[in-house]
C-alpha cells in the first residue's frame, strides 16, 4: 500500500491533483490523489514540489489515493473511517469543510449542529461519530497521534499561530492560508504569494494576525 508520496504537482483542481514521482532520466509516474477541497490546500501549486501522506483505498473496481498535508490529518481521516456509515467520501467531505483541529473540537464538544451542517452528515451519523470517537480521539491526542484544536493549543503554549511545535512553518494553518489568500487578493500570483508568506514566517515566527503577516510579507520579511 502507498503511504507517502513526494514529487512535482502536475495538475490540481477541485480536490484532486496529479503528483509526478521519478526523474527526467528514468521517467515519471503520475499518481492521481484526492485531497480535501479546502482553502488550506491552495498552497499546493502546479509546478511546485509536494509531500503528501497517503491513504490507499482499494475496491474491486478502483484503487483510490487520498492525500493529506500532514500525518495528523491522515490519522484523523482513518479514524473517521472506523465509524459505521462513514466511508472515504464522507470523511473527505468532513475535512473539506474544516481543518482537523476544528473537526476534533466539534466531536469532543459534542457539537451536533456543527457536524450536521456538513453536507451528507445527518443527525444519526453525527451522534455515532460523537459516541464512537470521542473517547478514542482524546486518547490519541494524549498519545500524540492526533492534535487538538490548533489555535487553542498554540494560545495556551504561547506558540505562534503559523508555526508548528518544532518551530517550522505550518502551511496548513488558518493564519498562513488567510495571509496567502489576502496577498492573492492584492494581485500577487499564487506562487509569489506563497513565497512571500513563507519569507515572513521564516524571518519572524511570532506573527499572529493576518494583517501583520501581510504587512511583513509586503516588506519582504525585513
Amino acid at each position: 500500500m502507498l503511504a507517502y508520496l513526494e514529487g512535482i504537482i502536475k495538475e490540481r483542481q477541485n480536490g484532486e491533483m496529479i503528483v509526478l514521482v521519478g526523474s527526467a532520466g528514468q521517467g515519471f509516474v503520475g499518481y492521481q490523489v484526492k485531497t480535501p477541497d479546502h482553502p488550506r490546500y491552495e498552497t499546493l501549486i502546479p509546478g511546485d514540489r509536494a509531500a503528501v501522506h497517503v491513504y490507499s483505498h482499494v475496491r474491486e473496481d478502483a484503487f483510490d489515493l487520498y492525500g493529506f498535508l500532514g500525518s495528523f490529518e491522515k490519522n484523523l481521516f482513518t479514524t473517521l473511517l472506523s465509524v459505521s456509515g462513514v466511508g472515504p467520501k464522507m470523511a473527505l467531505a468532513l475535512l473539506s469543510h474544516t481543518d482537523d483541529g476544528n473537526l476534533i473540537e466539534m466531536i469532543l464538544s459534542e457539537d451536533k449542529a456543527g457536524l450536521t451542517s456538513i453536507s451528507g452528515v445527518g443527525k444519526k451519523t453525527a451522534e455515532r461519530m460523537i459516541l464512537e470517537l470521542k473517547d478514542g480521539i482524546q486518547k490519541k491526542i494524549e498519545s500524540g497521534i492526533l492534535r487538538g484544536r490548533s489555535a487553542k493549543d498554540r494560545a495556551s503554549t504561547g506558540q505562534a499561530a503559523g508555526a508548528t511545535a518544532e518551530g517550522a512553518i505550518d502551511r496548513g494553518s488558518k493564519l498562513f492560508i488567510e495571509a496567502y489568500l489576502a496577498l492573492q487578493g492584492l494581485g500577487f500570483k499564487e506562487i509569489q504569494a506563497k513565497q512571500m508568506v513563507e519569507a515572513a514566517f521564516k524571518k519572524e515566527l511570532k506573527l499572529e494576525r493576518v494583517e501583520d503577516v501581510v504587512k511583513f510579507a509586503l516588506q519582504g520579511g525585513a
